[in-house]
């Protein structure tokens, strides 16, 4: 690799507001973030997350790269402390316009926008990576934007990148102020290092790139990609001229260079114009510009992907004004504020209200349902269980989307009543399995959402069943692409069979666990159809509690009775073999053998059994108590501030539950904290009536407090504002904060917090509140906007004495509260 030499000062008398600052205007500049931790803060209204570093030789870094995920349904990219990411269209995974990495060493740029002082002969980037200036950077991640600011020799960058509400582009707007007393002739090379599919390397040959004469754009496309190929991806400039081009990487870099130090830049002029790749493809682009003191102007770049020339020249027309990009990000802006903004929560535990108030539901919806991506898994498809489960967390803000993710998922199911594990949008092609959970989250979203809304049309709602080749005996999975079966049933129908084929019993009368149940990783339990999951027992028996008033109430007498039937008989077996003695077991193996037991040597608890076993009400109080403080001996770890999803991890088992033994013992599902799990045994904590000790785990697994000082931000690792999947346990790693972004644990986390430890849930036409607060809580405010009128409610609660919040005010006025709960009906619409 080709070195860069040290840039060296432009205009010493020029004035350096970011760059060179006293140690004590550097302190003074943090005092304005919540909980900094020597590398960054959030802002004083929690909208965004603040980095400070310095680039040059000093080269500052976050302990891994913290990143954000800015999504529309369309477009998306990644963005870390140090630069953009990548881009993609559609499908995170197979629509990559550049490059994904999950290098957190390198964090390799394929994309980059370079500033270059034409006199002078020196360049930089306005991130703090490829090429950084020897001065501060300033990163803001926020709601819908990445942005990065420097100040260096006379020039003030401002660099700011997002997506439109709804179209497949990416805008990045560029602001350079002139603060030096003299002209300067600038440069700025943007480039994009081009993919068009999943990998570069496989597709780089094929990628074609043409000129646009009457945009400039470059576009590209990848007639090879099998369903994206005939797309336009483009690469344009808006507020200058483009003066030249080149779609070939190895003239824009050199020849074994690199995005730190590119040819062409350091050479300076035109670039090439050559439009052949050389089957290694790039976008590169140069603007000149020359910038009168005091000076500023504005560039906008664009990033997108379109069906035809016509709709590329639309889409740049319509964003390429920096006034117009200026009005996107504006509108961008209102956009999460509305959504985010339509619960919001103070208490006396800032730490978590900074994540309610925006970032646990910005992660679910921008990461999760959008983009599908993030730094440390680039999925692209969607989980049956996966997005749906997401989607509840919206239902009390977005309930729109929530109703199209279950009609969506339903869409998705067989006619007999399984479904795909998961499926690639578009293609529709996806794994058909023995999983026997995934199904069973349809009528529990179903259930759940009827009860949030009230809205019975969603029952009613249709939608169609797809065909494929059934599993063979012995195959756990096949990889297919359905297809239509031509029947279509009501919402009511789909959950309805998803349950039926549900109803099933081992030797123990409890549901056959199948290739693997909410755990994945146990996929050699009970693959041969024999095996048991207690787990997925308490969680049937909590949908089925509440999907027989549906089918009462449809008339649907005969899956009533047989529902009701099954689910006494699953209650008595849950209580009678699946209770091991102090705790409830998490499953049987295919030879009968207990798993999650005393007897066990290797996971001899398991915390989702326990948290559901409480959650769906079949424990019985004196067991309840038992299996909590089970949880709180042997699962939770205070000095490390996690909880284990089970313990002992898996290693020398001579039984083999799967590939969940794969890992190493302590990390990921095997031992570590997989923080989706461990956030319903959170919620049984609440649910049981030990609030204080629900609060306290809550805040104890919270990012913010893991990341408070330096060094629990350099053990932690990961982003403070962001829920990780994972949390190690093992030595010399415990504490640290594993994949990130990319888990339905945001969600989860949301829904503990808000509607189990702040009891916020809505019926229909009325909000439920029943507080489980500490009892050190004098009390806390709740605001909850309607979706229908926007009429907002602000709920005072108050305590009126030990033991639980007794009194409340809305609207001042006073409220009666019984068993704990209050109801204050909502204005109705009419």
């Amino acid at each position: 690799l080709s070195a860069r030499p040290a840039i060296p000062a432009l205009h010493p008398d020029a004035p350096e507001r970011i760059g060179t600052t006293s140690e004590a205007s550097e302190a003074q500049a943090h005092d304005d973030l919540q909980f900094f931790n020597g590398y960054g803060g959030f802002t004083d209204d929690g909208r965004a997350y603040v980095i400070r570093q310095r680039g040059g030789e000093t080269d500052e870094r976050t302990p891994l790269p913290w990143i954000n995920v800015v999504a529309n349904p369309a477009v998306g990219f990644t963005a870390t402390e140090s630069g953009e990411g990548y881009t993609w269209a559609r499908n995170s995974q197979q629509n990559k316009l550049t490059p994904w990495s999950n290098d957190p060493v390198t964090d390799p740029a394929g994309e980059a926008l370079y500033l270059r002082d034409d006199d002078a002969g020196v360049f930089w980037t306005p991130t703090p990576r490829p090429a950084p200036a020897p001065s501060r950077y300033t990163t803001r991640h926020g709601w819908g934007f990445s942005a990065w600011q420097t100040a260096w020799g006379g020039l003030r960058t401002d660099l700011t990148a997002f997506v439109p509400r709804r179209d497949a582009v990416k805008v990045v707007r560029l602001r350079i102020t002139n603060e030096s007393n003299e002209t300067r002739n600038l440069s700025l090379y943007r480039y994009a290092e081009l993919v068009l599919g999943e990998r570069r390397e496989p597709n780089a040959p094929y990628v074609v790139v043409e000129r646009d004469d009457e945009t400039g754009a470059l576009l590209a496309r990848n007639p090879y990609n099998p369903t994206y190929g005939a797309r336009l991806a483009f690469v344009a400039v808006g507020g200058a001229d483009v003066g030249s081009v080149s779609a070939s990487r190895a003239a824009f870099l050199g020849t074994g260079g690199d995005t730190s130090d590119p040819l062409a830049v350091r050479a300076g002029g035109d670039l090439d114009g050559s439009l052949a790749t050389e089957m290694d493809p790039c976008a590169s682009l140069r603007v000149g510009l020359a910038l009168a003191p005091g000076e500023t102007r504005e560039v906008t770049f664009l990033m997108g992907q379109a069906k035809t020339v016509p709709e590329v020249r639309t889409l740049i027309g319509r964003y390429a004004d920096p006034e117009a990009a200026d009005l996107a990000l504006a509108d961008v802006l209102a956009f999460w504020e509305e959504t985010l903004g339509a619960v919001q929560v103070q208490t006396p535990a800032p730490d978590l209200d900074v994540l309610v108030n925006g970032w646990l539901l910005y992660q679910n919806l921008s990461c999760r349902l959008w983009g599908r991506s993030a730094f440390y898994q680039s999925g692209g498809a969607y989980g049956f269980r996966d997005q749906l489960q997401d989607s509840l967390a919206l239902v009390y803000t977005r309930p729109d989307l929530t109703r199209a993710q279950i009609l969506k998922n339903a869409a998705h199911q067989f006619e007999p009543g399984d479904v795909l594990h998961w499926w690639h949008p578009v293609t529709g092609a996806g794994i058909r399995t023995r999983f026997s959970d995934d199904l069973l989250w349809l009528p529990y979203a179903v259930a759940f959402t009827l009860a949030t809304t009230g809205d019975e049309t969603l029952l009613d709602e249709e939608a169609p069943f797809i065909t494929a080749r059934a599993l063979e005996p012995g195959e756990d999975e096949v990889f297919l692409s359905p297809e239509q079966s031509g029947e279509t049933a009501s919402v009511y129908e789909h959950a309805a069979r998803a349950i039926d084929i549900s109803l099933t019993e081992g030797r123990h009368g409890i549901p056959l666990m199948g290739s693997g149940d909410w755990n994945d990783g146990m996929n050699r339990v009970g693959n041969e159809g024999e095996g048991e999951s207690v787990w997925l027992g308490f969680f049937l028996a909590h949908i089925l509690e509440r999907f027989i008033p549906i089918a009462h109430a449809r008339n649907d007498r005969q899956r009533a009775e047989r529902y009701q039937s099954y689910l006494a008989s699953l209650k008595r077996a849950l209580n009678a073999d699946g209770w091991d003695g102090k705790w409830y077991r998490r499953a049987f193996y295919d030879d009968g053998t207990p798993l999650g037991s005393a007897s066990n040597d290797e996971c001899r608890i398991d915390a989702i059994a326990q948290g559901w076993s409480v959650i769906s009400g079949v424990a019985p109080p004196e067991r309840v108590e038992s299996a909590l403080d089970s949880v709180d001996q042997y699962l939770v770890d205070e000095r490390a501030g996690i909880i284990r999803l089970l313990t002992p991890p898996f290693d020398l088992t001579g039984h083999d539950p799967g590939y969940i033994k794969g890992y190493l013992p302590g990390v990921r599902e095997n031992g570590g904290q997989y923080t989706h799990g461990v956030l319903w045994a959170v919620r049984a904590f609440a649910e049981a009536g030990r609030h204080d000790r629900a609060a306290e785990l809550l805040r104890m697994i919270l990012p913010v407090n893991h990341a408070r000082t330096p060094a629990g931000a350099d053990k932690y690792k990961t982003e403070p504002y962001a829920i990780a999947a994972d949390v190690y346990s093992v030595e010399p790693h415990v504490g640290r904060g594993g994949w990130t972004w990319y888990t339905g644990s945001a969600g989860w986390t949301w829904r503990v917090a808000v509607e189990t430890l702040l009891g916020l849930r809505r019926e229909a036409d009325a909000l439920l509140l029943t507080p489980r607060v500490p009892d050190d809580w004098p009390g806390y405010t709740l605001r909850y906007r309607t979706d229908s009128r926007g009429t907002v409610y602000v709920v005072q609660v108050q305590r009126d004495g030990p033991g639980g919040a007794t009194s409340g005010e809305a609207d001042s006025e006073a409220l009666e509260v019984q068993d704990g709960t209050v109801r204050i009906p909502l204005i109705s619409d009419g």
